[in-house]
């Protein structure tokens, strides 16, 4: 733990993802089934998934999707893989896209860096078959999802997309007995995106969303029963939130272009602005004022939360901003629970695994 909350802990965070499903397809059996499930905490794992064993690893910093799967399926922390976030510029003088969609959102638009071809979960299991069930990120085309899914045959959703937890765990078992009932003459390696963080935006871990996570451990139960080892982790956690509108004046008042190169990127709970040439200490201070001790603001020289590197601090810009209140200015003011930042309940996830059955 630091003063910015709880940072990525070596050898226990989304790092060692990889060598656990690959310890757990060679323990032989019929295959692996993964649930890749977006915005699910440790606490709440804990409080719906009774039967399975849990280990609590940390999430990426920031704390959000594109960073924490791209890091569970590559081992490679963010100071290799180089995605920082959603919203971010590529290189100095390169223009601000979004990596999810590939969208370029600011800036002239520039021939495309692609994310580092690291070796993906998917091409290590050798004498495996890897299929990928992405679900909701069939819909997207940027770089990052080629690289996540790289190594992979992908197989349609059998189901329609839904954000209500129940329809979309009726959607996920649909798709994993289309998988697993397939024949094959090796083991399957089955990695099934579960999108609950759309739900969990809006509404937390509510009722609904808890009793859904119980429907899907019964269905994990009942796959690790006929012989397959069932595991199951996430990417981050979410918080309420309750963004404050004087703030977000504030901080737009400091995100203008005679201060700034580009308009601002980052993660939900965590902003960076690209100060020009020569203005990182007036624009880090003109925004920890702005703040007013509702984010940790700094150089991105001097954060202590990821291992440093100029492609991430050109990636980052000059300027970080961490929230440590619910107030703090988010890009979608809409939401009312987000994550990006360091607090415990962000940044711990599961990793959960349900006992295959020997007798299967």
């Amino acid at each position: 733990m630091t003063e910015t909350g709880t940072i990525p802990s070596p050898g226990l965070d989304l790092r060692a993802v990889p060598g656990l499903v690959l310890s757990e397809l060679g323990r032989g059996g019929r295959g692996v089934i993964v649930l890749a499930v977006d915005g699910l905490s440790w606490r709440a794992a804990g409080q719906a998934w009774r039967s399975a064993e849990l280990t609590c690893l940390t999430s990426t910093f920031p704390s959000t999707s594109a960073t924490a799967w791209l890091t569970s399926i590559t081992g490679a922390p963010v100071s290799e893989h180089l995605v920082v976030g959603a919203a971010y510029r590529e290189r100095a003088g390169g223009p601000l896209i979004n990596v999810i969609t590939g969208d370029v959102l600011a800036g002239e638009p520039a021939p495309r860096e692609p994310v580092p071809p690291l070796t993906t979960l998917f091409e290590r299991a050798e004498g495996a078959e890897s299929v990928v069930v992405g679900r909701e990120l069939d819909l997207l085309r940027g770089p990052w999802v080629r690289t996540l899914t790289r190594g992979a045959a992908r197989q349609p959703a059998r189901h329609a997309l839904a954000r209500d937890p129940h329809e979309l765990v009726t959607g996920v078992v649909a798709d994993v007995e289309a998988a697993i009932s397939v024949p094959r003459r090796v083991p399957l390696l089955l990695w099934v995106y579960v999108n609950l963080d759309d739900h969990l935006h809006g509404h937390g871990y509510d009722e609904a969303a808890m009793s859904a996570l119980a429907v899907l451990e019964r269905h994990a139960s009942g796959w690790a029963a006929r012989g397959w080892s069932v595991l199951a982790y996430a990417d981050h956690g979410l918080v309420p939130v309750a963004p404050d509108p004087a703030l977000a004046r504030r901080w737009a008042e400091v995100d203008v272009a005679g201060l700034c190169e580009l308009p601002g990127g980052g993660a939900g709970r965590v902003r960076w602005l690209y100060p020009r040439p020569g203005m990182d200490r007036e624009v880090a201070d003109r925004l920890a004022e702005a703040m007013d001790g509702h984010a940790r603001v700094m150089r991105a020289a001097e954060l202590d939360c990821v291992e440093p590197s100029t492609q991430v601090r050109e990636r980052l810009g000059g300027v970080v901003a961490i929230a440590t209140s619910p107030s703090f200015p988010l890009p979608d003011p809409r939401l009312r629970h987000e994550h990006g930042a360091l607090s415990p309940e962000e940044m711990r996830v599961p990793f959960a695994r349900w006992v295959r059955s020997s007798l299967a």
